[in-house]
């Protein structure tokens, strides 16, 4: 009775939040970013990579938990981050001036950069609109789709290409279809499950067979600038490291991506390259193993 009058009194002194009493509360906890919405699947590869990485550090760090947090925006993810708040304590995005600045990345490109090769989503009716597109300029004739505060969003204007920007996902694709733009630009890991999860209810969209966009835009894992956001970051950096090594990394991004890179034609489409001003200069850009480059990926014999 005495030890839970204690504890109580203990959590009333802390504005009725407890503090950490039992050993329980020792285990390293990975709140990431929920999903969006029920057709937002974008992030299933990601937390399997950090799944795993976890696993292989298991014997060295002990036992882990991953919450999923409450929905947030992209820059309220950022916020609960640096500010240590609890409520996120790892999140998943592409590399930005901004990010780099508040937050401590680990530099392993969780994709491999598979999401900075991107792919038209447009209209069907639209089909032979886009087949003479070969350079930057012709690029510049066309409006593109891409989400508000999208790091995207800056790379393209900075390479001079039209942009109209969407207030939240789900939105860019009603836009598309209601001509607000002419293309939506989506990443080879996402379109085509943007596709297939919308096609009931806007059957009018589809994906160019044969343009593919590229810029370098590393995925990085994010934590805060803590001494526990860094305790958290040794351990995944840990365990990715070790999954490199043992070719676990390789086989997860093939178990997931492989099928896409084949049903898109990643090889044998017409790539157009832009600058990334915004790439930190601690990029391992140098580091081959860690990028995907469709024209020397080998895809397994089966892979459809």
């Amino acid at each position: 009775m005495k030890t839970l009058i204690i504890i109580l009194v203990i959590i009333l002194f802390n504005g009725g939040i407890p503090i950490k009493l039992f050993a329980s509360d020792s285990i390293m906890t990975y709140i990431y970013n929920a999903p969006e919405s029920a057709l937002d699947k974008r992030y299933i590869y990601h937390w399997d990579i950090l799944r795993t990485a976890l696993e292989k550090t298991k014997q060295k760090y002990g036992n882990y938990r991953m919450i999923p947090s409450e929905v947030m925006t992209e820059k309220r993810q950022a916020y609960e981050l640096e500010n240590a708040t609890g409520k996120l304590t790892i999140m998943c995005l592409g590399s930005t001036p901004d990010l780099e600045k508040r937050l401590h990345p680990i530099r392993i490109p969780v994709d491999k950069n598979l999401n900075g090769y991107e792919l038209f989503l447009i209209r069907k009716e639209d089909k032979d609109r886009f087949k003479n597109i070969k350079t930057l300029d012709d690029l510049k004739k066309y409006t593109f789709g891409l989400g508000f505060g999208w790091i995207d969003t800056d790379i393209l204007r900075a390479n001079g290409i039209k942009v109209v920007t969407a207030s939240n996902y789900d939105g860019l694709f009603e836009m598309l279809i209601n001509k607000r733009f002419d293309i939506a630009l989506r990443s080879a890991g996402e379109i085509l499950w943007e596709e297939e999860t919308r096609k009931d209810k806007l059957p009018d969209l589809m994906i160019e067979e044969n343009i593919l966009i590229y810029y370098p835009l590393p995925m990085y894992f994010w934590f805060s600038k803590t001494e526990d956001g860094r305790r958290l970051s040794t351990r995944v950096e840990e365990g990715m490291k070790m999954m490199i090594n043992d070719g676990t990394f390789d086989e997860i991004f093939a178990k997931y991506e492989n099928n896409k890179i084949a049903k898109l034609n990643l090889k044998n489409r017409r790539i157009i390259k832009l600058e990334n001003p915004f790439m930190d200069p601690n990029t391992p850009i140098k580091e081959k193993k860690l990028w995907f480059d469709p024209k020397n990926y080998i895809l397994p014999i089966k892979a459809k």
